[in-house]
């Protein structure tokens, strides 16, 4: 816990959390339950399954009371534990067994586990990777709407920019397939919004208008709204 709150390494937080997570919140609630095993590598089984139940636990637990920090699991695997050590002392639980001499491997199953240690190492390196260039949500919103308070004869028009960096845009609005208004290149650095109220006759019927968003290096359409200007 203290590591957790004092440092943001996370070598430091893998070596202390990993055997906690994986291994002696399984063994602390097999001794506070009083389970028997015949073997080492059955207790082992049960207390990495055991483990991962109070880390499926502690998922929805602080979830609901909205600490689903670092931090949180730190205590949450804390309290796991000391809590089962102090029932496994006061009930008294039966000892582990003795720890059996190591199996010898053969080649062949030492190949199988050093594949599978491969596999899994590779599989956590993408899923890392794949984490940390993930974009979730960081996008360019753009919208084309009348005024709120219904005045006629002007569009609100939007860009915000919810990416990582600035971006460049170029924008055309069109009436009834007439072009009516263009910006050139418009920068919007992240996290900024550019709004502008643009003025449009009003007639007899409705009319059509859309705005299009294209991005000056390639000159694509990035982004297409439109919407109906309300006839007088």
């Amino acid at each position: 816990m203290a590591a957790v709150a004092v440092s943001d390494s996370l070598l430091l937080r893998t070596l202390l959390g990993a055997p906690m997570v994986f291994l002696v919140s399984g063994h602390a609630l097999l001794r506070a339950l009083g389970m028997r095993t015949t073997s080492v590598s059955e207790h082992l089984v049960y207390a990495v399954g055991a483990s991962l139940a109070a880390g499926i636990a502690g998922g929805f637990a602080l979830n609901a009371v909205g600490f689903l920090t670092p931090l949180g699991w730190a205590v949450w695997f804390w309290a796991v534990t000391a809590a089962a050590a102090v029932v496994a002392v006061r009930r008294d639980a039966p000892d582990r067994p003795p720890w059996p001499a190591p199996p010898r491997l053969r080649l062949w199953q030492g190949a199988a586990l050093t594949l599978a240690v491969l596999v899994a190492t590779g599989a956590y390196a993408l899923a890392v990777r794949d984490e940390a260039t993930y974009r979730q949500f960081r996008y360019t919103e753009f919208w084309m709407l009348p005024l709120p308070n219904g005045e006629p004869g002007k569009l609100t028009v939007g860009i915000r920019n919810a990416e990582t960096q600035a971006e460049r845009f170029d924008l055309e609005i069109t009436l009834d397939g007439q072009t009516f208004a263009i910006f050139r290149s418009l920068t919007v650095a992240p996290g900024d919004t550019w709004v502008r109220e643009i003025p449009v006759p009003v007639l007899a019927t409705r009319q059509a208008a859309e705005a299009r968003l294209y991005r000056p290096d390639n000159d694509l359409l990035y982004r297409s709204v439109s919407t109906l200007v309300p006839p007088i």
